[in-house]
């Protein structure tokens, strides 16, 4: 089984990856870390390349949880859209699954809400998706 984890280092996003250890660890054959990097117009190339490090180095920050007998890679992406990107990319690979937090990082968000990245991953999916909450 191939797993894609959409992680941007939010709690729900890290509880995602606690899941697919706990309960799919017997299936996994190839995790994969997915992190967005979100352009804008006024992005320079400097910033660009600040916010590619910065979420590499998430991506090790992640690799470390994780323990088991898969393969485990990373892979940034950066385009304007975050939810297009991940969807490409889960379409792009064949993914069996894909795993992302009900919720990122941004702190502006409705707390029982779904955010809208998650949402519009999961109206649009190719594949079967796990969306994570932090208890």
């Amino acid at each position: 089984m191939k797993v894609v984890v959409a992680y941007d280092g939010s709690q729900d996003a890290k509880e995602g990856i606690k899941m697919a250890q706990e309960y799919l660890k017997d299936v996994i054959e190839e995790l994969i870390f997915l992190t967005v990097v979100r352009k804008r117009d006024e992005m320079s190339k400097e910033e660009e390349q600040k916010q590619k490090e910065k979420a590499e180095a998430l991506i090790e920050e992640a690799k470390k949880e994780v323990k088991g007998n898969f393969k485990v890679r990373g892979e940034v992406v950066v385009d304007y859209s975050v939810a297009e990107a991940i969807l490409n990319f889960v379409e792009k690979e064949e993914a069996d699954l894909l795993i992302m937090g009900a919720r990122g990082v941004r702190p502006d968000i409705i707390r029982y809400t779904l955010g809208s990245t998650a949402a519009k991953v999961v109206n649009f999916a190719p594949c079967s998706i796990y969306i994570a909450k932090k208890k």
